[in-house]
This record gives C-alpha cells, sequence and structure tokens, in this order.
C-alpha cells in the first residue's frame, strides 16, 4: 500500500494538509436545495470533500420489516428501515446536477457505496474515489469490483478485527490497487471502548494513510485523532438539527462546522515536528529574559574575579553565565561598577 494517495488535486498522507470530508449521506435529505446549501457550507467552510450515499436498499436489504430508531431533537423516533432509506436517493441525473455544482465549487463529491447500482453511479460520474461502509467488510464480492476500478478507496473499519482489515487489503492487492485510507470510528459511547490508538496502528500494520470519522458533535477524539497522525477527518454536516430524519442531531450546523475546521486546522498546524524548535517569539524574549554575567559589586582595576563578584542578570546580551568558570580567576583590566555587564576585552 502506498503511504500518500492522491484524490483529486489533494495529496493525502504524513506530512501533507489534513483532508477534511464533510459528511451528508443522511443529512442532505435527498432534496436539491438543502444538497446545494449543504455544498456551500463545506466549500466556504473549507472543507476538501464533501461524502453522500448512493441508497438502494432492495439491493441490500432482504427483511424489509427490520426498523430503525434514532435521536432527534425531539426526542427519539423509529421508522422502517427499507422505507426510511428509499425517501433517501437521488436520480443520476440529479446526482450530475449535484457532481456539476460541487465541481464549481471547487469540492471534491465522492460517495459511500454499497450496491451495484451504486457502482454504476460513481463510474457514471467519474467519481474520484470511493468510500466503503464498515458494515461492508465480508462482502467480499462487492470488495472486488470496487478495487477492479483502480480508484483510491476510503474505508471505515468500526466493527472489525485486523483480520478481516487484512482480507479486503489482500482483495485490493490481488486488483493491484495499493490506494487505501483506513478509518477510524466507532459506535460507543464509552471513552474506554474508543481506543483511539487505532488511528497510528492501522497506518503502520498496512503501511496506509489513516483518518477518523466522527460519530457525534464532540471535538476532543476529533482533536486527539490529528494529534495521533489522522491525514484523514470526516465530520458530520447539517442545515439544522431540527430537520427531520436521522443523523442531524448528531451533526454540526453551519455555524459550527466552520469553527470547526477552523480549530482542527489549527490543531494540525500546531503539532509541528518532532524536534525541539523554539518559535520566534521564544526566541525574542530569550533575549529579554536569559542571563548574562555582570559585576555583582565595584570592581577596581588590577582585581582577580572570584564567583562571589560576578552574578548573572536578565537580557542575554553579554557573556553567558555557562562561562562562569572561564571567568573567575581572570583580572579585570579597568574598574567595573556594581551590575556594570562584562566583557572579555575587559578581563
Amino acid at each position: 500500500m502506498q503511504k500518500h494517495i492522491t484524490i483529486g488535486n489533494k495529496i493525502i498522507g504524513p506530512g501533507h494538509d489534513l483532508f477534511i470530508i464533510a459528511e451528508t449521506g443522511v443529512t442532505c435529505n435527498y432534496d436539491m436545495a438543502i444538497t446545494r446549501d449543504l455544498i456551500d457550507v463545506a466549500a466556504d467552510a473549507g472543507a476538501d470533500a464533501i461524502k453522500f450515499i448512493f441508497w438502494f436498499p432492495e439491493e441490500i436489504m432482504a427483511d424489509r420489516s427490520v426498523t430503525y430508531s434514532y435521536q432527534t431533537v425531539n426526542g427519539p423516533r423509529t421508522e422502517n428501515m427499507f422505507e426510511m432509506l428509499s425517501k433517501l436517493r437521488f436520480n443520476l441525473d440529479q446526482w450530475r446536477e449535484i457532481k456539476a455544482y460541487a465541481d464549481s465549487r471547487q469540492l471534491l463529491m465522492f460517495a459511500t457505496v454499497n450496491s451495484p447500482s451504486g457502482i454504476s453511479y460513481a463510474e457514471e460520474l467519474e467519481l474520484a474515489a470511493y468510500k466503503l461502509s464498515s458494515w461492508d467488510f465480508n462482502y467480499l464480492p462487492l470488495w472486488r469490483s470496487i478495487a477492479a476500478m483502480g480508484k483510491p478507496l476510503i474505508i471505515d473499519t468500526g466493527p472489525v478485527t485486523i483480520l478481516d482489515v487484512a482480507k479486503v487489503m489482500r482483495v485490493m492487492a490481488e486488483a493491484d490497487n495499493d490506494q487505501a485510507v483506513l478509518i477510524h470510528c466507532f459506535h460507543t459511547d464509552d471513552p474506554a471502548e474508543k481506543n483511539m490508538r487505532t488511528i497510528p496502528y492501522l497506518a503502520k500494520a498496512f503501511g496506509t494513510p489513516s483518518g477518523f470519522s466522527s460519530s457525534g458533535r464532540e471535538d476532543e477524539t476529533d482533536v486527539m485523532a490529528v494529534a495521533l497522525g489522522a491525514s484523514v477527518i470526516e465530520k458530520r454536516l447539517t442545515m439544522s438539527r431540527d430537520l427531520p430524519g436521522h443523523h442531524h442531531f448528531l451533526s454540526k450546523n453551519p455555524e459550527e462546522f466552520t469553527a470547526y475546521i477552523k480549530m482542527i486546522r489549527t490543531v494540525q498546524a500546531a503539532l509541528g515536528e518532532e524536534v525541539l524548535m523554539p518559535s520566534k517569539g521564544d526566541l525574542s524574549e530569550r533575549k529579554k529574559w536569559f542571563r548574562h554575567l555582570v559585576a555583582n559589586e565595584d570592581i577596581l582595576a588590577g582585581t582577580v574575579l572570584t564567583a562571589a563578584m560576578v552574578e548573572g542578570k536578565r537580557g542575554e546580551a553579554g557573556i553567558s553565565p555557562e562561562h562562569l568558570d572561564l571567568v573567575v580567576g581572570r583580572t579585570a583590566r579597568r574598574d567595573l561598577a556594581k551590575d556594570e555587564d562584562l566583557a572579555w576585552e575587559d578581563l
């Protein structure tokens, strides 16, 4: 696998800018006006990409009686899952319009694909990358089809084991596709189960960029992810948490999302390098507050200096106190007043 991959005009991997994805796979409500607004918010906020989902529930669900419960601002809600997902669809012409608008805003668009029809849509739209859901890890025929397209795969790893990941990495290798990003995600509220150190572990284990898909509005784990070396961050975006449907309650609104991107990019910028490198401000302050050697008393010319006659005081300019042993025992060439700076030419 590659340690760096390219999606569109973006290089993803260590040493490059964080690749930030606005997750709108449900929160666009599959309404054209809302979707355009989400694209505008994501682009204006400085996201790199926006992600949708190509829903074809008839291709992924056998039991159409399954229900799905989720939280809203008005409390919990339960729906028939097949009926719910069936509402979350655009036709291909609508997707073409959305893709063209995202392109016009210089925002990469891609989608989670979980069905053959989804692959067809992605290829018809010439999407630059695929997202694969945690829930499709054991459906290797889907992986083979997508890997064969030769495009980057952004891969959620929520409920899987390292063996599961190894299996799909092998599928990709068999397709000569070495463009993977492994995304840590979870479905738990217990901090002890979030295991954020998975992010560098995945990168090291498979030689790929790694990242984090944030499941809620909180920012703590996102900051941890960047500090642990995440190259990709995915964050949910909604136009309003009052909108009907699931995931709105878990998503940032436009104002929050804009502030979030500014914050998370600042976090990455502050990480710096694995070196001890003082800032320009520190170096400037050092000149004021480091010490230099001065006379600790009035000293007459011809006096042999002792340690008691010399003191280190604020201000870096002059003889550094680290050279005290070279000063003690020397003879003053001229009279020196108390607190007067010592200079080599005076000794």
